[in-house]
C-alpha cells in the first residue's frame, strides 16, 4: 500500500444494478477495505438491520447531526436522507485503510469534493437495460416510476467517475473493481517515487 494514508473507493449505481452484493464480495475477498455504515432517514427494508445496513435515524436526529459537522456529505434521495460520518472515514484513513462506499451520485460529488486527493469513483452498471428493470420488478419496487426516472437522471452523471464497471457476473465485476483499486495504487505510487526521487537527489546535491 503506497504510504500510510488510505483511499476512498465509491461505488454509486441506480437501485436494482447490484451495487450492495458486489460491495459486500469486495469486503469478504480482501480485508484492506471497511464499509463505513451509513445514516439514513427512511424506514428499514426487509431483512435490513441498524448498524449493519444502515444506521435509520429519525428526521429530527438527522439534521441535529448534520448541524453538528458530524456527516462528510448528505443527500436526498426518493424523500429519505442519507449520509456518511466524517470521523468513520477519517478513522479508515488514518489508519491507511481502503473505505467502500456504496453512496448515490450527489453523495459521491460531496465525497470527492471533499478528498479530492483520496476518492476514486466508480459507476456500476446493469448489463442491459432489460435486465435491469426486470431486477427492479423482482425487487417490487413500489415507486418504480419515479426509480427508473432518477435512475436515467443518474447516469447522465456517468461522465464525471472516474471508472464504470458492467454487473453482469458478480465474480467479473469483483475481479474488475480490483483491477481498477491496483491501477489507482500504482497511479500513487508514481506520484510518492517522483517525490521521493526528487527529494534524495537534493540532498545530494
Amino acid at each position: 500500500m503506497p504510504g500510510k494514508q488510505g483511499l476512498i473507493f465509491i461505488i454509486s449505481a441506480p437501485s436494482g444494478a447490484g451495487k450492495t452484493t458486489l460491495a459486500d464480495s469486495i469486503i469478504a475477498r480482501d480485508e484492506r477495505f471497511v464499509h463505513p455504515v451509513s445514516y439514513t432517514t427512511r424506514a428499514p427494508r426487509n431483512g435490513e438491520k441498524t448498524g449493519h445496513d444502515y444506521r435509520f435515524v429519525s428526521p429530527e436526529q438527522f439534521m441535529k447531526l448534520w448541524g453538528g459537522g458530524h456527516f462528510f456529505e448528505r443527500a436526498r434521495v426518493h424523500g429519505a436522507w442519507y449520509a456518511t460520518s466524517k470521523k468513520d472515514i477519517r478513522r479508515c484513513l488514518d489508519r491507511g485503510k481502503y473505505v467502500l462506499l456504496t453512496i448515490d451520485v450527489q453523495g459521491a460529488g460531496a465525497v470527492a469534493r471533499a478528498c479530492p486527493r483520496e476518492a476514486v469513483r466508480v459507476f456500476l452498471l446493469p448489463p442491459n437495460r432489460t435486465a435491469w428493470l426486470a431486477r427492479l420488478k423482482k425487487r417490487g419496487e413500489k415507486d418504480f416510476i419515479r426509480r427508473t426516472a432518477h435512475a436515467e437522471a443518474e447516469f447522465k452523471r456517468l461522465p464525471c467517475y472516474d471508472y464504470c464497471l458492467v454487473n453482469d457476473k458478480l465474480e467479473k465485476a469483483a475481479d474488475d473493481f480490483f483491477a481498477i483499486v491496483r491501477a489507482e495504487e500504482l497511479r500513487r505510487m508514481k506520484s510518492e517515487a517522483g517525490r521521493m526521487f526528487l527529494c534524495r537527489r537534493k540532498k545530494k546535491n
